[in-house]
């Protein structure tokens, strides 16, 4: 039998008397002074934050890049959108340059042509000159430009083929004048051979004629001879003179127009090659103006503040339309902090940044570090005299949903800046000590 059992079987009295007190009640004494202990423990060793709690938005930072346009224009097109990632150089929005475009083809295509009249004007230089030269532009003019090659290579046969006909003419007119001359100049010996032989017959007949040998006849017939031979080397001589100034005029003639056409030819070349130095000039000025029309990402990074989303818009000069936050930079939050909290922050302090967009009770806070305060109070209409605070956060996204999203400019956080900590107790404390340190006291 069991002590229980016994028990069960003797008086009340004495089974009150033998029944061992219940443990229950032990159990809970015991708990009612650990739970007081506690009560008593905790708050004295228990530390809770000491918070400054302040309201601002987030910012693009101060190192992002902002892309503005230079020149007044239309928006032509829009390459970008936020949020998208973008290379250094990248185009991002193109203005409307029609009107540069249509200068900056005209004066490429002027100094195209100039470039071939230059191949044209030298080869047909090289033909006045009388060197070998081909009568069509290089095959290098043909692969930019067929047409324009075929036409100036046919001009240049044209006028290759008019060089060598003028001179021939110039060149059979001095063989024409050469022959004379040459036809004079045996004239003109012939004449000073018989010139003696007919002076000698005639003295020799006038001796005779003098002793009444000869008829009067004769003589004359000599001196007639004579006489002729005389007219015909004078004759000659003039004619020969007449033909060495002809020959020589000719020849002058010659050499001055080819002289002519080789310094018309070379001004042409100089002509053209100093338009095409000031066609080069312009067409310099007029790329880095059209330059301007395509704006360009200074930095990798992301696209953001992007303040056109399609093209036909007006743009002035200068004119923000977007900016790019580089890749590895943190964004950044501005908060006003009260007077009453600004003596408890400085620079590296942790911060709790809570996205208003967001329930940070489902999706959580970002985690931050401040890192700037402003060196003056700012007058805020609302809160008064305020002091900006930079915060550094240190995640650009939430996780929404399975999907992150990226924090945005502009949106309002609530940002609590640790600023310490103190024991629960005198947290619980404090108003009674609020309220013992006023008693007895009147304002």
């Amino acid at each position: 039998m069991t002590q229980e059992s016994y028990r069960e079987f003797l008086p009340a009295v004495l089974e009150v008397q033998e029944t061992p007190p219940s443990p229950v009640g032990r159990i809970i004494l015991r708990t009612i002074m650990v739970l007081l202990v506690t009560a008593v423990v905790w708050p004295a060793c228990g530390d809770i934050d000491i918070v400054a709690i302040s309201r601002g938005k987030v910012v693009v930072s101060e190192l992002s890049r902002p892309v503005s346009s230079a020149v007044m224009a239309e928006v032509e097109s829009v390459l970008v959108r936020d949020g998208m990632k973008v290379k250094k150089g990248q185009p991002l929005i193109r203005l409307n340059s029609r009107a540069l475009d249509a200068r900056y083809e005209e004066n490429a295509l002027r100094q195209k042509i100039n470039r071939f009249h230059i191949a044209r004007l030298t080869l047909l230089l090289q033909h006045y000159q009388d060197q070998p030269a081909e009568e069509k532009l290089p095959a290098i003019f043909y692969q930019e430009d067929e047409a324009l090659a075929r036409q100036l290579s046919a001009q240049l046969m044209s006028e290759a083929e008019n060089d060598r006909q003028e001179k021939a003419v110039l060149r059979d007119k001095m063989s024409v004048l050469k022959a004379q001359k040459v036809w004079y100049a045996s004239q003109k010996a012939q004449s000073e051979s018989l010139l003696p032989v007919y002076n000698e017959q005639y003295q020799a007949l006038a001796t005779l004629y003098k002793k009444q040998l000869t008829s009067r006849d004769s003589l004359l017939e000599k001196q007639k001879q004579l006489t002729e031979a005389r007219y015909t080397l004078e004759s000659a001589q003039a004619k020969l003179t007449e033909m060495d100034v002809s020959y020589h005029q000719a020849e002058t003639e010659y050499r001055a127009r080819i002289a002519e056409k080789m310094q018309q030819v070379e001004q042409d070349i100089s002509d053209k090659q100093h338009e095409n130095r000031v066609l080069e000039k312009q067409l310099q000025e007029l790329s880095a103006q059209i330059a301007q029309y395509t704006l360009k990402a200074p930095v990798s990074g992301i696209v953001d503040a992007l303040l056109f989303r399609d093209g036909g818009a007006a743009v002035d000069a200068p004119q923000e339309l977007l900016r790019i936050v580089p890749e590895n930079e943190t964004l950044t939050a501005e908060v006003m902090v009260s007077n009453s909290d600004i003596g408890f922050l400085h620079s590296g302090q942790n911060v709790t940044v809570k996205i208003d967009t967001f329930d940070f009770t489902r999706y959580g806070w970002v985690p931050g570090r401040l890192i700037k305060l402003s060196a003056d109070a700012i007058e805020d209409k609302e809160l008064g005299l305020v002091y900006k605070a930079t915060i550094e956060l240190n995640k650009k996204s939430l996780v929404i949903d399975g999907q992150p999203m990226r924090l945005e400019p502009g949106m309002q956080v609530t940002a609590e800046i640790t600023t310490g900590t103190r024991t629960i107790l005198s947290y619980l404390l404090s108003p009674v000590m609020e309220a013992l340190d006023s008693v007895g006291k009147q304002r």
